[in-house]
């Protein structure tokens, strides 16, 4: 009876490993998906006397994501998607720009008969990027239908196009008005640089096919917008200069997402 026992166990562990095993095999070392970005965003500026952040604005992106695991628990991950960005900035210093018929001259040009000046109070901002990340997921051995992931995340994003809502007042009054969609990519970095620190998990559908979801925290590590702004001035002493200017894009991402 005692050696029964022990041969049913020695069986039934053998079975369980190699049913382990088959399962773990069933994953397929590269996959590939597609997920969805939402993301709540803001702007961190670096000079709290001059700028303020106005709070998160709601975005969305698309993402088509590939992986390779190059151990059970370990995979790299790339992809390439368009993304959008972006946050609300009030002007507390006495921040002006020209627009000539919906177009924005540079800080330094001289006034037209046509061109008007106004004074910036509060800019929201619409961003979008091509998108290029590359990441390291590690992945808790399965659990159920479930395996648990942390994932940091690279991200570059190559400037598409920035479009402005302005809050404004027209120079040398308080007549306050608003000028919207307004072309202000050349005001922007080209290039835009962060990391994602996200965890989440997969939920098995069938051999690889799972469904992906992921909550992080982003972080920018560089400045979106140009140093010098190419159209914003700012009176100093009494005479104009060119804007100085430095803002972080942070946020909280999910992604909801399916890989084959």
């Amino acid at each position: 009876m005692k050696n029964l026992f022990t041969i049913s166990l020695l069986v039934l562990f053998t079975f369980s490993s190699f049913a382990q095993d088959a399962k773990s095999e069933d994953v397929k070392n590269f996959r590939f998906g597609v997920s969805a970005l939402p993301a709540l965003n803001w702007y961190k500026p670096a000079d709290l006397k001059k700028f303020k952040n106005e709070g998160v604005v709601a975005r969305l992106g698309v993402l088509l994501n590939a992986e390779y695991s190059f151990s059970g628990n370990f995979a790299f991950g790339f992809g390439i998607g368009i993304t959008s960005a972006g946050g609300k900035i009030s002007f507390l210093d006495s921040v002006g720009y020209k627009l000539d018929d919906d177009k924005m001259l540079a800080w330094n040009s001289n006034s037209t008969a046509t061109s008007k000046t106004y004074l910036l109070k509060t800019r929201g901002y619409r961003a979008s990027y091509f998108l290029l990340p590359v990441s390291l997921k590690m992945r808790t051995h399965e659990i159920g239908y479930m395996r648990y992931f942390f994932e940091p995340r690279f991200n570059l994003g190559i400037r598409k196009n920035v479009k402005a809502d302005d809050e404004v007042d027209d120079w040398g009054s308080t007549s306050g008005n608003k000028q919207e969609d307004i072309n202000i990519s050349d005001d922007m970095s080209p290039l835009c640089l962060s990391v994602t620190l996200s965890g989440g998990g997969e939920y098995y559908i069938s051999g690889s096919t799972a469904l992906v979801f992921a909550l992080g925290y982003h972080y920018g590590l560089s400045n979106t917008v140009q140093g010098k702004s190419e159209n914003l001035l700012r009176t100093k002493n009494g005479a104009p200069t060119q804007l100085e200017q430095k803002f972080a894009q942070n946020g909280i991402a999910l992604s909801v997402g399916i890989l084959f």
